[in-house]
């Protein structure tokens, strides 16, 4: 197994001892949720003084005047989705995350939004208003082909959990699904009590598909990779740590070897159309300065024992200097042994573009391949960075969705994400601009430089 040097920069980063379970049982894909045990729900369904359009609302069939909202203590309004029935070891029970609501005001209207927390009240004294919620994929006339994120919805429409975190010293035990608030962010209110006070103590079990849901969920790896790690001990052994970034004291998805993800017995997705049509990736996250990568940090691919063939791969490549002197027939070089470099890996052949000796705090990158004009585009916080044709590769890629192991799941290839997705289409230039605003609206303490 190849050894990864990590380095999170103001990310809290809290390692756990041994996210392997050595208990009895195997779990598939390393979820636990119970498809015969009970769901229970964590929170109340109380919407706590939210306000919907119009300055009034009831959950319950009952009005209340002077813009209060009642809920008669049983609406839950998305974020709180059970669980249960879901793939995972038997026996299981997963709790629900909690209530959608955190207090704050809502309302219909606005535009432009990204979700981010509601507006004041205005002069003329009416209630509070915040704009209308816009995730990534509303900025695009032909939606998302999959989407998923730890922080918030990418849709607005999406209501269910973001992701799922389980107990790193027993994989059979309950999990516990992190839902959203009313502004469509993560709700944090209770991942605390369940991992005992401490995220080491937990690990991301599943990360949850905001389109076509259920059947492109990510889950963590629990195969032998050809190239390594042997994630085939099952459980937990190849999940991710769960940690959360200070800057935004919200959820990043952390992957230091041997953590990745792949769907239910390393399946093709549903609603990706891949081969050699348009495709689109977009990844938000950190760039780490790590020499040792293989191959692509999000993206569709072959199966993970499928033979390699060029072209079969077109996911981010966001990586650091080299793997050594000559270069590797599996791994994502840049130009320059202390470079920084983004761009598409497209199964042992790279698209890259150097963009510096010094990292960018945040990378918000869109890569493509387009069929008519046979190219790759690539942009780099709302920059276009490269244009290649031919790529370097012949693109005939398969639509199995990797994240943090590359074509083959093989390590290293460490990720620090925030959220990513899939389309069956082309971005625009000014739809990339609109992604980078949306993002700098939702994140205000982060910059994308």
């Amino acid at each position: 197994m190849r050894t990864s040097v990590l380095s999170l920069g103001a990310v809290v980063l809290l390692t756990l001892a041994d996210c392997t379970d050595k208990g009895n049982g195997a779990a598939s894909g390393g979820s636990s949720s119970s498809s015969a045990g009970a769901t229970y729900s964590a929170g109340t369904g109380s919407s706590a003084s939210a306000l919907n359009s119009a300055g009034t609302s009831s959950s319950a069939g009952a009005t209340n005047s002077a813009g209060s909202s009642s809920s008669a203590g049983a609406t839950n309004n998305g974020g709180t989705s059970s669980s249960a029935g879901a793939t995972g070891a038997a026996g299981g029970t997963t709790i629900t995350g909690g209530s959608m609501a955190t207090g704050g005001a809502s309302s219909t209207g606005g535009s432009g939004a990204s979700g981010g927390p509601p507006a004041s009240a205005g002069s003329s004294g009416g209630p509070a208003t915040a704009p209308t919620y816009q995730g990534p994929c509303d900025l695009l006339t032909g939606g998302c082909a999959e989407a998923y994120s730890v922080t918030r919805a990418m849709t607005a429409s999406y209501k269910g959990p973001l992701f799922q975190l389980g107990l790193a010293a027993d994989k059979n035990a309950k999990t516990l699904d992190i839902g959203q608030t009313a502004a469509h962010t993560a709700d944090m209110t209770t991942w605390s009590a369940y991992c005992g006070g401490s995220a080491s103590k937990c690990v991301v079990s599943k990360i949850y598909a905001q389109i076509h849901t259920g059947s492109n969920d990510l889950l963590p790896a629990i195969w032998a990779a050809p190239w390594g790690p042997n994630c085939s001990a099952g459980g937990y052994t190849c999940a991710a740590k769960f940690t959360i970034e200070s800057t935004t004291n919200l959820p990043i998805l952390t992957t230091v070897a041997p953590q990745e993800y792949a769907l239910s017995g390393d399946n093709f997705a549903t609603g990706v159309t891949g081969g050699s049509k348009a495709i689109g990736l977009m990844y938000n996250g950190r760039p780490v300065p790590n020499t040792v990568y293989c191959c692509g940090v999000f993206g569709i691919t072959h199966k993970y024992n499928a033979e390699d063939v060029f072209g079969t791969d077109f996911m981010v490549a966001l990586a650091y200097g080299w793997r050594d002197p000559n270069g590797c027939c599996i791994a994502v070089n840049c130009g320059k042994n202390n470079s920084y470099c983004v761009g598409a890996e497209e199964e042992e052949n790279n698209d890259l573009f150097d963009y510096g000796s010094s990292p960018v705090d945040n990378a918000l990158v869109v890569t493509q391949f387009d069929p008519a004009a046979n190219a790759v585009i690539t942009f780099m916080n709302g920059k276009q960075v490269l244009s290649h044709s031919p790529p370097k590769a012949k693109i005939n890629a398969g639509t199995a969705i990797h994240l943090g192991g590359g074509g083959d799941l093989s390590q290293p290839d460490p990720v620090l994400m925030r959220e990513a997705f899939i389309t069956n289409a082309l971005m625009s230039a000014s739809n990339v601009t609109a992604l980078k605003a949306n993002s700098e609206a939702f994140y205000p303490t982060l910059k994308f430089p």
